[in-house]
């Protein structure tokens, strides 16, 4: 009877992504284990007649030993590692960000520790025992959040960047003009800001400027 819980023996880019899923898990206050990887035909068998699996579950598919496409979890947190729905829920959403199939979805046989790369559910457990796997699973990366703060700093920046541009040549004329009518001043330190995106204030100015140019 053979039955691992260790993530090396999954397929490499499922062990990458599951390591990734007990991370982002840990980075939201979720405390997972994994339990089971890869497991023989004698233990699968075990796990039919003690209820843990479908009766017509008698082989390894997913969890089969050189296949190694599923893995099982729990709360790592001891006398509660299976009683709290809402853990397993946040963790299917979790897994399912990433592409991962979860067995708590499953209308038949419910099974919410499970998690299985299928390639979005194409491939079944009969293709898997014909030998026929998915594809390579993509490699999940986290989008990277940016707070309020940091978008106006970077903002700012480039703002400032606008206003240190210098115009192009093909306004020379316009330009001219505008600052002879002074219709154009800049700001204190005489820079016309020329590239610089135009405020509603900037424009009643300039508005008020020219109004009082045609008069």
């Amino acid at each position: 009877m053979y039955n691992s819980r260790e993530i090396g023996e999954l397929r490499a880019d499922v062990a990458v992504n599951c390591r990734t899923l007990i991370e982002r898990a840990a980075a939201r206050g979720l405390p997972v284990l994994v339990v089971q990887t890869v497991r023989d035909a004698e233990y699968q068998r075990y796990l039919v007649s003690m209820g843990y699996a479908a009766r017509t579950a008698t082989v390894p598919t997913f969890h089969a030993k050189g296949v190694g496409l599923a893995f099982d979890i729990c709360k790592n947190v001891k006398g509660h590692e299976y009683d709290d729905p809402g853990f397993f829920t946040a963790m299917g959403r979790l897994g399912k960000e990433m592409g991962f199939t979860w067995g708590g979805d499953w209308r038949s046989f419910p099974d919410r520790p499970h998690f299985q790369w299928d390639g979005g559910g194409k491939y079944t457990s009969s293709m898997v025992r014909a030998g026929r796997y998915p594809p390579p699973m993509p490699r999940f990366e986290e989008e990277e959040t940016m707070t309020q703060e940091q978008f106006n700093t970077l903002m700012e920046g480039y703002w400032r960047s606008l206003a240190q541009r210098e115009p192009a040549d093909w306004s020379a004329e316009a330009r001219e003009w505008a600052e002879k009518n002074g219709l154009i001043v800049g700001d204190g330190n005489g820079n016309k800001q020329y590239r610089s995106f135009v405020t509603r204030e900037q424009l009643a100015v300039f508005l008020k400027r020219l109004r009082e140019l045609e008069k």
